[in-house]
């Protein structure tokens, strides 16, 4: 299939993206025949939707995409199923946001304002619709969380910033995985895994350093779950599974991972304020034996 034909985008800004990266991640699975999808840090999606434009459409109905985010696979399992209830109610959402304003519409998300007063929350598709709008509207479409699991994301600076594009949206509805197959675990309880699928994990990425904050938009995936998936990887690894993980440049990955082939890459990365200390920055791309064997 033509990878022109579909022309989907993410529905989100989601931080750690790989659109820009996709090129270099195809190489090691365009020439593979791979039996499923699998993703269990779904994200944004970037790189399920080119593995559909790379092996066709069929696919699909077999790919399993998982997240431990609830309201993200909540998100997408409405684009799946109700489309146009979502454009709806993000045009409700973005009356809202353009009377009331984001920190309205956070409070909102959150079920509690800035002095912790409760508020009414939002759900259900109303819900979906509010994911969407702040992470179209907050800065760099970071998504974090704090202590207390509320969404803390300031506003980023935007100028009439586009909430939806619907007929974009159509098209990942139609092209997401049958609605049983998006699910939301953690990322060692998925385990419907054979030889020949094709696994890609897309963690939240270590820090580079203690201080930063690069991470910190997933809830608490630290150094022990840095190591759990390492050794998860390991486990598929053995049994044939394709798989290719993406991780930051860090010095505890590269020790991880340090028995497995590692391949560096570049990507832009716009998490950082100042924008002096943005640009390009190392990555690495960890490829099991099952993928080097045959390339």
């Amino acid at each position: 299939m033509d990878r022109e034909e579909l022309n989907i985008r993410p529905v989100l800004k989601w931080v750690g993206g790989k659109r820009e990266l996709i090129p270099e991640i195809r190489k090691y699975y365009e020439f593979l025949k791979p039996n499923r999808y699998i993703e269990p840090f779904f994200g944004g999606g970037a790189v399920y939707f080119d593995v559909i434009n790379t092996f066709g459409t069929d696919i699909k109905s077999s790919s399993i995409i998982n997240d431990g985010n609830p309201d993200l696979i909540q998100l997408y399992k409405h684009i799946k199923t109700n489309p146009a209830e979502v454009i709806l109610a993000c045009g409700e959402i973005e009356k809202e946001y353009y009377t009331d304003g984001f920190y309205h519409i956070r409070a909102r998300y959150n079920g509690e304002d800035k002095q912790k007063n409760i508020v009414n929350r939002y759900e259900g598709i109303e819900r979906t619709a509010a994911f969407i709008l702040l992470n179209r509207t907050c800065f760099n479409g970071l998504y974090r969380i704090n202590s207390r699991g509320l969404f803390n994301v300031p506003e980023g600076r935007y100028k009439n910033p586009r909430i939806v594009d619907p007929e974009n949206l159509y098209k990942v509805s139609e092209i997401l995985p049958p609605e049983i197959n998006i699910k939301n675990r953690e990322f060692d309880e998925v385990t419907e895994y054979k030889k020949g699928d094709l696994v890609y994990f897309d963690p939240p990425y270590h820090p580079l350093n203690i201080t930063s904050s690069f991470t910190n938009y997933n809830g608490s995936f630290g150094e022990n779950e840095q190591k759990r998936l390492r050794d998860h990887f390991k486990l598929l690894n053995d049994l044939g599974v394709y798989i290719i993980l993406s991780n930051s440049s860090a010095q505890l990955i590269k020790d991880l991972y340090e028995n497995f082939q590692r391949f560096e890459v570049f990507a832009s990365r716009n998490i950082n304020s100042k924008s002096e200390k943005r640009g390009k920055i190392p990555e690495v791309l960890v490829v099991g034996k099952s993928i080097l064997d045959l390339k």
